[in-house]
């Protein structure tokens, strides 16, 4: 049922965030996708309840809509035609890195407690998000598409 709640909100979220991406920008559905997340963890951390905790996994399964999908084009709209290819190969090879160094971490890790795993990607969101926020423009791609030059 966890994996399933997840599925249903990446389901949900892929029918929602990338369209609204093409419609209001990728940066605000990047940022909406990091704050959905942030929610999530935090409801995920707290949560007493398995109804609550299936609410906030399906929050989770829409954020990932905005974190990886559309946080993808947004990376390759912003990079030069040449280096596209490239740079987005180096996305999908960080990331696989990255699950398998959780995995390592959970098989090595004697307590196997997750929580300190959710703080850690916490605190990864919020760098994130301030970053986007105050360094990243708007794709350039989405700008001209909307006329603005």
């Amino acid at each position: 049922m966890i994996g399933s709640c997840f599925f249903i909100g990446c389901f949900i979220g892929s029918f929602i965030l990338p369209r609204i991406a093409d419609i209001k920008g990728r940066r605000p559905m990047f940022l909406l996708g990091l704050l959905l997340y942030i929610i999530c963890v935090f409801g995920l951390l707290f949560s007493t309840s398995k109804i609550l905790m299936y609410i906030f996994l399906v929050i989770g399964g829409i954020s990932e809509t905005g974190r990886y999908y559309v946080a993808y084009v947004y990376a390759i709209e912003i990079m030069p035609k040449r280096l596209q290819n490239v740079f987005g190969l180096i996305i999908f090879m960080s990331f696989a890195i990255c699950k398998v160094f959780i995995c390592l971490y959970f098989w090595l890790s004697v307590s196997k407690n997750w929580v300190h795993m959710a703080y850690a990607s916490i605190v990864l969101a919020i760098f994130s998000f301030i970053i986007t926020f105050i360094l990243m423009p708007e794709s350039p791609r989405f700008l001209v598409s909307k006329k603005k030059f």
